[in-house]
């Protein structure tokens, strides 16, 4: 009763307020570039960045798995073999130099990177049940109006008897998804 209290109150605070604040875990950059890492390598590569002081985005979910001995928690990478970082602060050759980074990928659009990784940003800030999705199911633009995911903006897709809020990275070819209740969204009109 009293965590269905607190979130009714907190999803009021969010409509007086007018919207979600800014993500916190997303550095605010002008020139986003993707580092395409070797297997398993983006924390070596997220800790490079940090150590050359190089603004960078990582995005990371909770996973949880259940063992005869116990449970373990850990995080895992959103999109496996992508670091985010500011190109204008590194030189490309330097990126290299973690001797993890396979290739680096120039987004044509760096406005509209920023714009969609704003949004995984808020997305896992708000909600630990995203997950990555497959890229090719096309959905309807929607626009999340109440709720803790206000302000998101995303395809609704119906899989099953569940509706869920697909977030593309289309420069990557990637997406990610979570559950979210038809009431809350309302669809954008072109």
């Amino acid at each position: 009763m009293l965590k269905s209290n607190i979130a009714h109150f907190i999803a009021a605070d969010l409509d007086r307020a007018g919207g979600p604040p800014a993500p916190q875990g997303l550095p605010a950059v002008e020139n986003w570039a993707v580092a395409w890492t070797k297997p398993r390598c983006e924390r070596c590569v997220e800790d490079y960045f940090r150590r050359v002081q190089v603004p960078c985005f990582l995005p990371r979910v909770a996973r949880r798995q259940i063992y005869k001995s116990g449970v373990k928690n850990w995080s895992a990478p959103l999109f496996s073999g992508y670091v985010f970082y500011d190109r204008g602060q590194i030189e490309r050759h330097r990126v290299f130099e973690s001797r993890k980074v396979v290739d680096i990928l120039i987004p044509p659009d760096a406005g509209a990177l920023a714009r969609e990784l704003s949004q995984i940003a808020l997305a896992l800030e708000r909600d630990s049940s995203l997950r990555e999705a497959r890229f090719g199911q096309a959905g309807r633009p929607v626009s999340v109006i109440r709720g803790p995911m206000k302000g998101l903006v995303g395809e609704l897709v119906r899989i099953g008897p569940h509706s869920h809020l697909i977030l593309r990275v289309n420069f990557l070819g990637k997406a990610a998804e979570l559950v979210i209740d038809e009431a809350c969204v309302e669809p954008i009109l072109s």
